[in-house]
């Protein structure tokens, strides 16, 4: 009888020894980011652009709430705020990084003004004599109102019988009437207007002596 009870307390050991702590799992750490867009494209200064950052752990799994940190290359070129948010300053190209623990993820941001509007200066123009010269200048802006210093300009004028433009702007009198004098950026354009009306400056006849013999004799100038 002893050794049956004995027999017993050792089976129920045994069982007792049998029982495993539970597995924890690892904790969540930031293995990749993804931002988007991919990429962006500014064409005004001042323009702005949102940025959103995608950062997943080494399960592949989203990380909804994981701190995210923004930087950027070039900050003379394009900025970027604590919550993503790209702002152009200047063309040109720059990197912006997003950054979870060890995790990154990069997008590239271009500027490039683009025109939006001409305005030429001046916009009425008129000559009183032929082979007369003013020179035009157009001011290009983008669509944020402002002036692109390097925009490629063209001339053209509508009628070069009346008058005709250079590729720097200078408008020349050719003949009396009016033309259209047109400045291009782009598909951004302004016009001037041109009027050309010859005045006499001065007089001059043919014969400044004239002598007459008799009363009524006449003479053609």
């Amino acid at each position: 009888m002893r050794y049956i009870r004995l027999s017993a307390v050792l089976v129920l050991l045994a069982c007792g020894d049998n029982t495993t702590a539970p597995v924890v799992p690892p904790a969540p750490v930031a293995t990749s980011i993804s931002v988007s867009p991919t990429s962006v494209s500014l064409e005004a200064l001042g323009q702005t652009q949102e940025l959103t950052a995608t950062v997943k752990d080494q399960n592949g799994a989203t990380m909804s709430g994981a701190s995210v940190s923004w930087a950027t290359s070039a900050a003379s070129v394009a900025t970027v705020s604590s919550a993503g948010l790209v702002t152009s300053v200047a063309g040109g190209t720059a990197t912006v990084t997003a950054t979870s623990g060890a995790a990154n993820g990069t997008v590239s941001v271009t500027v490039t003004q683009v025109a939006a509007s001409v305005a030429v200066t001046p916009d009425t123009l008129s000559f009183a004599s032929q082979g007369d010269t003013t020179t035009v200048s157009a001011t290009v802006e983008d669509a944020g109102g402002n002036e692109i210093s390097d925009a490629t300009v063209s001339w053209t004028t509508s009628d070069s019988t009346i008058a005709t433009v250079s590729a720097a702007g200078l408008v020349t009198s050719v003949a009396d009437g009016t033309a259209t004098v047109t400045a291009t950026s782009g598909t951004a354009s302004d016009t001037a207007s041109v009027t050309v009306l010859q005045v006499a400056a001065s007089v001059v006849l043919s014969d400044t002596v004239l002598s007459f013999s008799t009363q009524g004799d006449t003479t053609q100038l």
